[in-house]
């Protein structure tokens, strides 16, 4: 049995599996994930620190071509679960709010 799905979402979905460095506003320090995917308006990434929902990050994502300067936003965590496969290990969803 096949099950016709269309896709709802306004924006694309990138994979796109770099280096994040993230802050919470308000806070000193930086933390560090690795982004699953990208698109014009959210974030997934993996990290080793456990987020608040509704916490705004400033966020960073490196480039492997140097000529390119790294992707830089601002968001706030919609979601956050333990990343069963990996423990300790946490999937962290933002919404950009603010891209550069």
């Amino acid at each position: 049995m096949t099950q016709d799905y269309e896709e709802k979402r306004a924006f694309l979905r990138m994979q796109v599996e770099t280096e994040v460095s993230f802050s919470i506003k308000g806070e000193r320090g930086s933390y560090s994930g690795v982004s699953q995917d990208l698109s014009a308006s959210g974030l997934l990434m993996v990290s080793d620190r456990a987020l608040d929902i509704g916490t705004e990050l400033d966020i960073e994502l490196s480039t492997s071509n140097k000529q390119l300067p790294p992707f830089v936003a601002e968001g706030k965590v919609l979601r956050v679960e333990a990343n069963n496969p990996a423990p300790g290990q946490y999937l962290i969803s933002v919404a950009l709010t603010k891209t550069y």
